[in-house]
């Protein structure tokens, strides 16, 4: 008999489900029992039907059910422990209704109670974990991390999505590797297909393992089940009891160190495919799965999340009531997002903060395991309750996890409330980015919009936030209001950004829009967001620069038809006058720019000659190697050692960097920005620039 002292030898046993894995681990449970040790045997499949055989046939609690009915300060790990044949002790997980929640997230759930009582664990010899392995995500993996599993058995047979799962096990198995090897063995459960053994001995042969033991079928399985007990109770001594007794032999074995574990290796696509076709599988490192990954890919990986774009896009509208279906955390890391403060701490002047037209649904641990669909449900009720007309849900990562179907429920509570509850399903991470998020909001926006026939040409939309959100900064936006109003239009909706659920129903009452910056992340989706209202937008995005100020008139003269000759020449006085005092500061100084290629700075060399500074150089910034993610060209990343040797040699009066505002660099430094559309806001940035010219260039001086 195995003698653990303090430790208690754990072994999972995974396969794919139906495999036979239950029926296998009761047996080997009953027989280690039966040799007089302490055993205890955890069901980790959502069947809830691991521990049958043990307790005569009938069903137990379920940890799962017992946590969802019993109050936190009355638990007690006894209470799912039930005692069967030879004294095993029994637990099962158990799982959520069929189609709600998550099955692997209620495993977690299942193991972080038992942890938080030593009892059942505290006096055993040996725990067995039978668990499903089709699909071994996070939940169902548990078993294989460290401080779990000692050692792991899989069942298969010889068909082969069972030998697939046996391979994506022994996957997982490699992902949580702590440097020792706990593989014990394949246990073949025979199907009865042609060459079966040949197939199982193939596959055992390329990983690396041995075959424990070879389980034939027999009716006595089927009749020892019938009567609720173990073939190995039922039948002590027969064939059937001494094939599944091996096992228990073998574990005893791992258990005292009479027999080694293996390492895991996993096959490879190529040498599962040659499995397949029940070709012989020859030695050799291409046979085998790499978990080796691209650096590429590291860098490509999401730098955002799509939860948050959705919101900072819906907040800014006021008579929208934003609902994040998801866990507290993830409304308050919105609420505190470096960005905040350019949201505008009123909605249209209401003196209401953006964020007190966000609430969220809070989405705990029960939740993630049986659904929050009710959740919501209940929170959208009470909303509704207290007055919002319109409501729009943003699921995040968790609903997406455990399947929460907002869709149908938003269209359910629309029905029962008389409210316009509106889904936007992008589900946190899973649709993307930010930008991602930001997309389904607009698109789910334009739907609200009435459709009109007659297009109106005197009324543009903006289709992005342009205005400043500072009193003493409105002469930024008179400046672009007024180049508007003398182009011929009137303002119809600015979104995103501030403005109402009733301008975004009159958006396709505009026959034009214009977007307030043109990127590559916001251009396919306001050209989407057009074409859905039959609104032209124009190609160029609002002025930045007096070139820019010509290129965008000349195509409104296009499309209308409007003489506009005018209308430049006076934006072109206005611009020479208000660069004039800035000009008389920054003539003959000296620069070097620090930049980022995904933004377009098509006004700055302009507006540099202007203002008469000479560029000496020229950086990439390194903002833009992780925004955008590696560096294509493979040249040398930006440094600031680079920058400061950059500064040695060329010896300007002036660092232009487009973030890096806390390098040394012994020269002025100008934190550049993407000026605001407009003369005004060319004027601003070139007032801005004379006056860092001004300032000592001292160490701990910031523009």
């Amino acid at each position: 008999m195995y003698n653990p002292g303090v430790h208690v030898f754990q072994v999972a046993i995974y396969g794919k489900g139906g495999i036979g894995k239950s029926t296998v681990t009761a047996n080997v449970s009953y027989i280690l029992a039966s040799r007089g040790n302490r055993v205890i045997q955890l069901g980790c499949d959502p069947k809830h039907d691991s521990t049958r055989l043990l307790i005569g046939g009938r069903s137990q609690v379920t940890v799962l059910d017992y946590l969802r009915s019993t109050p936190r300060s009355e638990r007690s790990v006894d209470d799912v422990v039930a005692v069967g044949s030879g004294g095993v002790r029994c637990i099962e997980a158990g799982g959520p209704e069929p189609g709600v929640g998550c099955a692997g997230r209620g495993i977690l759930t299942t193991f972080d109670f038992l942890e938080s009582d030593a009892s059942p664990a505290g006096d055993a010899d040996y725990k067995l974990y039978d668990v499903l392995g089709d699909v071994v995500c996070g939940g169902f993996a548990v078993p294989l991390r460290k401080g779990y599993a000692d050692a792991v058995y899989i069942v298969t047979s010889g068909e082969f999505m069972s030998l697939y799962a046996a391979n994506n096990i022994l996957k997982g198995l490699l992902n949580y590797d702590d440097g020792r090897p706990r593989v014990g063995g394949i246990i073949m459960n025979r199907r009865g297909i042609t060459c079966e053994v040949e197939y199982v001995r193939n596959f055992a042969d390329g990983v690396g393992l041995p075959i424990v033991t070879v389980i034939e079928r027999d009716p006595l399985f089927a009749e020892a089940e019938s009567s609720g007990r173990t073939v190995s109770e039922a039948f002590p001594g027969t064939a059937p009891a001494e094939s599944v007794a091996r096992i228990a032999d073998d574990i005893e074995a791992r258990a005292s160190g009479a027999s080694a574990l293996s390492f895991p290796r996993p096959l490879s696509d190529e040498a599962m495919d040659l499995v397949a076709k029940g070709i012989a599988l020859e030695g050799g490192r291409h046979l085998l799965y790499s978990r080796i990954r691209n650096p590429v890919d590291d860098c490509l990986s999401l730098k955002s999340c799509s939860g948050i774009g959705a919101v900072l896009n819906a907040a800014t509208v006021a008579g929208l009531h934003t609902v994040v279906h998801g866990p507290s955390s993830c409304a308050y890391m919105f609420c505190h997002y470096e960005d905040r403060n350019t949201l505008c701490h009123d909605v249209l002047g209401t003196g209401r903060s953006v964020w007190e037209n966000v609430s969220c649904t809070g989405l705990d641990d029960s939740s993630s395991v049986f659904g929050g669909l009710e959740v919501l449900r209940e929170h959208v009720r009470r909303r509704a309750s207290m007055g919002d007309g319109c409501i729009a849900v943003i699921s995040m990562c968790v609903p997406g996890i455990i399947g929460d179907d907002i869709v149908t429920a938003c269209r359910e509570l629309s029905d029962d409330l008389g409210v316009e509850v509106i889904p936007i399903p992008v589900d946190g991470i899973a649709s993307g980015g930010g930008s991602e998020g930001s997309e389904a909001v607009t698109m789910a926006m334009v739907g609200l919009s009435e459709p009109y026939a007659e297009k109106d040409p005197g009324l543009i939309n903006i289709m992005g936030e342009y205005r400043v959100r500072s009193a003493h900064m409105s002469h930024l936006d008179r400046s672009v209001e007024d180049l508007i109003r003398a182009a011929g239009f009137g303002i119809n909706t600015v979104y995103p950004g501030r403005c109402t659920i009733g301008d975004i129903r009159r958006m396709g009452r505009a026959a034009f829009a214009v977007s307030s910056m043109d990127t590559v992340t916001n251009r396919p989706v306001y050209r989407r967001a057009c074409e859905a209202m039959g609104v032209t937008l124009m190609r160029n995005p609002l002025p930045r620069g007096i070139d820019a100020i010509g290129s965008w008139l000349a195509e409104v003269s296009e499309l209308t038809g409007r003489d506009l000759s005018g209308v430049l020449e006076s934006a072109e006085a206005e611009y020479r006058a208000a660069i004039g005092p800035a000009r008389r500061a920054l003539e003959g100084k000296r620069a070097i720019l620090v930049t980022r290629p995904a933004v377009d700075y098509g006004w700055l060399d302009r507006t540099l000659e202007d203002l008469g500074v000479d560029i000496v150089g020229r950086m990439e910034s390194s903002r833009n190697r992780w925004a955008m993610g590696c560096d294509a060209d493979g040249s040398e990343p930006y440094t600031t050692d680079m920058l400061e040797r950059r500064v040695d040699s060329l010896a300007p009066d002036l660092v232009i960097s487009d973030g890096f505002a806390d390098i040394h660099v012994g020269a002025g430094l100008y934190q550049l920005k993407v000026p605001r559309p407009g003369v005004a806001g060319i004027a601003d940035f070139a007032d801005g620039l004379s006056r860092a010219t001004r300032a000592p260039a001292v160490e701990g001086w910031r523009a």
